[in-house]
């Protein structure tokens, strides 16, 4: 298995959470579990596990090995392709979902599968832009949304309910990328896109609906 370039995960996180205005929280990496460990947590792949009793939170995040291996071999904050776009997005996903769930059950909302995902496929969408505004001097692709949301492969097993979700999720994010990328994705427009957004995380699922519906 490769390595995962050095401070990648932590970076991801404090990104997401500055991006939302979000309290710090203790590095993803302390709850990181290898592939090979992960047998007795339910599911399968690169996941984000959560369990609770009572006000007791637990969290574990498990990523496969082919994730390591897509970014051991290109940082993708030094140059983000179609070679570790795939791995990247995986990785952002998962700790997306480990501060969503987070800061959920520390606001005391419950929460929907689709809104975990939906929330999971903005978020990558704006790391990836980042990254790729920072290595391009401020531009970005139209291409990204195409690569992100059309173009992706769910992995082979899952079952029609999850496959039908994620799919939902994907068309969602798309529109609501999309308008984002039209009317806030510019310098002089940044304050706007921040306000935005942050105030889209703190939507619960029927408000982000509605949401992507007005704007879209």
């Amino acid at each position: 298995m490769g390595a995962l370039p050095e401070g990648l995960l932590v970076e991801i996180q404090r990104r997401l959470e500055a991006i939302y205005g979000l309290d710090a929280e203790a590095p993803v990496t302390d709850f990181l579990i290898p592939e090979s460990a992960s047998a007795a947590l339910p599911g399968l792949g690169s996941r984000t596990v959560l369990s609770q009793q009572g006000q007791e939170v637990a969290l574990a995040i498990v990523l496969e090995d082919s994730v390591h291996e897509g970014l051991a071999h290109g940082d993708p904050r030094v140059c983000l392709d179609d070679g570790n776009l795939p791995a990247l997005c995986v990785l952002t996903e998962e700790v997306s979902h480990f501060l969503y769930l987070l800061f959920c059950a520390r606001s005391g909302r419950t929460i929907t599968e689709l809104e975990l995902e939906l929330q999971g496929e903005v978020d990558k969408y704006l790391t990836a832009t980042c990254l790729l505004s920072l290595q391009n001097e401020g531009a970005v692709s139209k291409q990204l949304r195409r690569l992100l949301f059309r173009r992706y492969r769910l992995r082979e097993g899952l079952t029609l309910e999850r496959v039908e979700r994620y799919h939902t999720a994907s068309r969602l994010a798309d529109r609501y990328c999309g308008w984002l990328e039209r009317r806030l994705l510019q310098p002089s427009r940044l304050p706007e896109l921040c306000r935005e957004t942050r105030r889209f995380y703190r939507l619960g699922q029927r408000e982000k609906l509605e949401r992507i519906a007005d704007v879209a």
